[in-house]
This record gives C-alpha cells, structure tokens and sequence, in this order.
C-alpha cells in the first residue's frame, strides 16, 4: 500500500486536493439550498448577549475566590495580571475551575489563563 502512495506525482495529490475541495464546496452549497445546517455551524459572529455570555462563564468558572501568593480576590472584583510573557491584563474576576484556570473579563475580550503561567495579580481599585 505504502509504494501505491510513492508512485503517485506531486501532480495528483494536487489534482486529488482540488477535487475534494470542489466535491465539500458543492456539498455545503446543496445544504444551504435545502435549509439544512451541517452540525456545528451555529456559530454566532457579531451581535451575542453579553448577559448570557457572562452567566456560562460563571458557570464555567464557578469557584469565586482565588489566592495568589496570600492574597485573595473575589468574583467581580478589577485586577491586573502580570503573566511570564509579561503580558499585562486589566478585567473584571469572573472565577476559577478546578483545572487551576481563572477567567477574566475585559473591555472587549473574556480571556482564560492557566494560574500557573501568572507572574503577579492585583487588585486596582
């Protein structure tokens, strides 16, 4: 099977890709014409309540206290954090889980960010 695969000339696995692109192209545009939504595309872009966006981090991040290094921040409180790329962020405390994640949530952005990758948090008040 592998000398099958060696045989073939750079000029057919190219002619093999453009086939297959086609082929999902004309696929997804039968599906759009018949209404049907191929799982996963439900994606939102643009306008999302920022209510129910909060809610799920919340319930994504449910421990509302963390300590670090003796101090400890609660949920909804302004902090900045100082990760060991010396990235700084400013945001609102959503929480913590249970994989050592806390979220926070700034102007524009809900960011993520593993406990063991901060350098520094504080709080601003």
């Amino acid at each position: 099977m592998l000398n099958g695969f060696l045989a073939l000339r750079w000029q057919d696995i190219l002619f093999a890709a453009c086939i297959a692109y086609v082929v999902f192209t004309l696929i997804r545009r039968v599906q759009s014409i018949l209404g049907r939504n191929p799982q996963g595309s439900d994606y939102k872009v643009g306008n999302v309540d920022m209510v129910d966006v909060y809610e799920k981090c919340k319930e994504l991040f449910p421990i509302q206290k963390l300590t670090f290094h003796g101090k400890e921040f609660t949920r909804g409180m302004r902090i900045k954090v100082v990760t060991i790329q010396k990235k700084i962020i400013e945001g609102e405390l959503i929480g913590m889980n249970k994989v050592n994640l806390i979220c926070i949530r700034t102007h524009n952005q809900i960011i993520a960010h593993q406990l063991e990758k901060i350098e520094d948090i504080t709080d601003i008040e």
